[in-house]
């Protein structure tokens, strides 16, 4: 009797595996498809045109190679326990180099390392062409004047300047008028006249360009430091002369000089 119980018992044992294993053996194989099937997904996704690698990367449109390497080798390095992150890192690295390279091939994209072929011989500039340029930049200022600029300047900056030498206490306010009356001649020649109506008025009013006005200011400056300059070395060779008489003349010549030969406006090429 104990026998025909163990007999049955194992019987009963051997079906139930052989009903069981098929189900079991469906459900190992769906677990090991499932990783599968999840990579081929991505893989298909990344594949299609609505995936930025950029942003999967974290970079710029206009980043370079070395930037995209660099992006992904960190990127690789941080989610190194993630296999499926890996690939997705990877396959955006793909697309991002296969985009660039199409942009380049088209010629919307110039290399990151020029090509030896496309070098070109550096030209030096010789130092005497590099003289020269400036040479000609510093005497653009420098202009002869006319004889209606002379008639314009000579006589009111000459009476200005015999006022002071006949009134000695004047001089401080007499060259701040030169000054000014001379940074006006300077500034407005070259220039069109300005529109006045029936009765001598003025019509119109324009507005102030900043590149002459600075040099204006730098010209008056410039005479400024050199007739104090001159004047030190006057008195010093000449210690009996009188100041009062010796600075309205320096005043006076210096401006008058600066004033009929140069210029502000025609020097830059906008103003």
């Amino acid at each position: 009797m104990a026998r025909l119980g163990g007999l049955l018992l194992v019987l009963t044992l051997q079906l139930a595996q052989s009903l069981f294993q098929p189900a079991m053996a469906r459900s190992c194989s769906q677990v090991s498809a499932r990783p599968l099937a999840v990579r081929s997904r991505m893989i298909f996704n990344l594949a299609g045109e609505e995936v930025n690698g950029y942003r999967e990367l974290g970079l710029p449109e206009d980043a370079t190679y070395d930037k995209v390497m660099d992006a992904f080798m960190e990127l690789s390095e941080q989610y190194r326990d993630d296999p499926e992150r890996i690939l997705t890192l990877e396959l955006a690295k793909n697309k991002v180099l296969d985009e660039r390279l199409k942009q380049r091939m088209s010629g919307n994209l110039a290399g990151a390392v020029a090509s030896p072929f496309d070098e070109r011989a550096k030209v030096r500039t010789s130092p005497l062409v590099i003289a020269k340029r400036v040479l000609q930049r510093t005497v653009k200022p420098f202009e002869v004047p006319t004889l209606a600029h002379a008639k314009a300047c000579v006589p009111l900056l000459g009476f200005m300047t015999s006022a002071m030498l006949i009134a000695p206490r004047v001089q401080m306010l007499g060259t701040i008028l030169m000054t000014v009356n001379s940074g006006m001649l300077i500034y407005s020649r070259n220039t069109d006249p300005l529109a006045t109506d029936d009765f001598g008025q003025v019509g119109e009013i324009r507005p102030m360009k900043r590149k002459p006005m600075a040099l204006t200011c730098a010209i008056l400056m410039g005479a400024y430091i050199a007739r104090r300059l001159i004047l030190v070395n006057l008195m010093a060779l000449l210690p009996w002369v009188n100041p009062k008489k010796l600075v309205p003349i320096m005043v006076g010549s210096s401006l008058i000089f600066v004033t009929c030969f140069f210029k502000a406006h025609g020097v830059f090429d906008v103003d």
